[in-house]
């Protein structure tokens, strides 16, 4: 990664990093993908926007989320895909603490789409952040050493 000098440790952690959020990025398409009905009540739930919009994020995201991973698992275009990793982190972050500001307590929709998953709103958030940490690790890491 960027913050380690040693160039073969840098590679393994890039490469431990890249595969390892590609893992989580595919396990968490899976569910949405396989039963979108379920992870469009999931958006609803968080109140933000509207329904048809829910249902078109519920019908695509999943679908991102899956192409993202299976690049930054197979090194093919990883920097971009991390580049939309951490942008999706982002947005996820952004509803997550809107919610949390209004009081509202949702199951984020991450890896169940079961309504009453366990977690809370700052495990979420925290999770969240770091695999935006992760994200920005693989965009900052030198092209140079990508492999």
């Amino acid at each position: 990664m960027w913050f380690i000098r040693n160039s073969k440790t840098s590679q393994i952690a890039y490469t431990l990093t890249r595969i390892s959020l590609g893992i989580v990025l595919v396990y968490a398409s899976w569910d949405k993908i396989l039963d979108p009905a379920a992870f469009a009540r999931i958006i609803a739930n968080y109140q933000i926007i509207s329904g048809s919009t829910g249902n078109l994020i519920a019908l695509y995201l999943p679908w991102l989320e899956l192409v993202c991973g299976a690049c930054l698992i197979i090194n093919r275009w990883p920097r971009g895909s991390a580049l939309i990793t951490a942008g999706m982190m982002v947005l996820f972050m952004a509803a997550l603490g809107y919610n949390f500001y209004r009081g509202i307590d949702v199951n984020c929709g991450c890896f169940t789409l079961k309504e009453n998953a366990p977690g809370s709103m700052w495990y979420y958030l925290a999770r969240d952040a770091l695999f935006l940490a992760m994200a920005i690790g693989i965009v900052k890491h030198p092209p140079s050493n990508l492999g």
